[in-house]
């Protein structure tokens, strides 16, 4: 087992023996462990089964991508490349073959946003937009029950719906390029609006902590989810942590330092520092003109980056900027969008991913963890 594995592939066997062999997850909410548990039983209690379930969910948030940029950008080559970026996102590739809980955070968080950008820029029945959002609610709502910073990109999606909706009280022609989502959004009904940001997600969440309480043989009731939500606050903020493995919040978006115990986890370069002059771009143009893509992955970066600037966690950890990261590699796509697509006949976005991937080839070895000879093949890190 590597790095928090130990505690995560004991806890989710919970769902597969009951609380008279393992004790019931104390650090998380169950979903991403329940996810995981799936997994031991369908490929064994072994190194394959523990991650099997995150390597699925780590692809399928490739195709996410692929969805969500194509639905905001309504370009195939630059929702290539974004789904391409997060294919080559060394974050994507290494939390996703381990068991841990950020690949299914971020399979359900980017799921969420492709449904929750459908709902908005669709030519479709009133019905099937307001199904579309609701799914949005749902899916954010189960991304919080893998991790509690699921909650950040629920505040964002409800900051920009409610702000949409109130855009048709405030005439100005700096919102004419919004004014078809404020139209859909409108078209959605503020009753709606409320159920599927408010209503659905915290539905949602709820839910899941079913299958625990039946697995625990605790009831399924207001008072025994209070309890368990005290347990887990408890855990994140008492708990002391190991300062050696941990890296503060302003150091993640430079940082050049391989994680050794996870895979040597460090961000491609390309991707990251790329990522953020995209950003830097993303925000001068809204200065300019006010744009949805520009809105979403600004206001998305922000939400799940400075979180961290006031969490009561004691102990910050480099991988924690994965859903930062995500949102990085959809900047670069969005700053790119409007500008020419070919310099000197040749694409930039092909450019960019093939940068991407040299990096990525460079870490692969080490990051796979593969044997000697191979683990050097293309030179050894420090």
């Amino acid at each position: 087992m590597f790095y928090d594995e130990g505690y995560f592939v004991p806890e989710s066997k919970v769902f597969i023996h009951g609380p008279s062999v393992v004790n019931p997850p104390q650090e998380k909410p169950p979903l991403g462990e329940f996810l995981l548990a799936q997994g031991i039983k369908a490929a064994g209690d072994n190194s394959f089964g523990w991650r099997i379930a995150g390597g699925i969910c780590g692809a399928l948030t490739v195709v996410a991508v692929f969805v969500w940029a194509y639905l905001l950008l309504q370009d195939l080559h630059l929702a290539s490349l974004a789904a391409g970026l997060a294919l080559f996102n060394h974050f994507l590739f290494v939390m996703s073959r381990i068991g841990m809980m950020d690949a299914y955070l971020m399979v359900f968080l980017i799921w969420s946003l492709a449904a929750f950008t459908a709902s908005l820029v669709l030519q479709v029945s009133v019905g099937a937009r307001r199904l579309l959002f609701c799914a949005s609610g749902v899916l954010v709502g189960l991304a919080g029950a893998c991790k509690w910073n699921a909650v950040d990109t629920l505040a964002v999606l409800v900051l920009v719906t409610f702000a949409l909706y109130a855009l048709d009280w405030l005439p100005s022609k700096r919102w004419n390029m919004l004014s078809r989502y404020v139209e859909n959004v409108r078209e959605i009904g503020l009753p709606f609006l409320i159920v599927g940001m408010i209503a659905v997600p915290v539905a949602a969440y709820s839910l899941t902590f079913w299958p625990l309480c039946r697995a625990v043989h605790r009831p399924f009731t207001v008072a025994e989810l209070v309890t368990m939500h005290k347990s887990i606050w408890h855990f994140h903020t008492v708990n002391q942590w190991n300062p050696a493995i941990t890296l503060a919040w302003y150091r993640w978006p430079l940082n050049l330092s391989p994680q050794r115990a996870l895979s040597y986890l460090v961000g491609n370069p390309v991707v990251t520092f790329g990522g953020l002059a995209a950003l830097g771009f993303c925000v001068f143009r809204l200065c300019k003109e006010i744009h949805l893509p520009e809105i979403m992955v600004s206001l998305l970066f922000a939400a799940n980056y400075l979180q961290w600037v006031v969490t009561p966690e004691k102990g910050l950890f480099y991988y924690y900027y994965y859903p930062s990261v995500m949102m990085l590699g959809m900047a670069i796509a969005v700053a790119l969008h409007r500008l020419p697509a070919r310099v000197f006949g040749v694409r930039v976005s092909l450019l960019v991913l093939l940068a991407a991937v040299v990096i990525f080839v460079r870490c692969y070895p080490q990051m796979a963890h593969l044997e000697a000879p191979w683990d050097c093949a293309l030179g050894c890190w420090s």
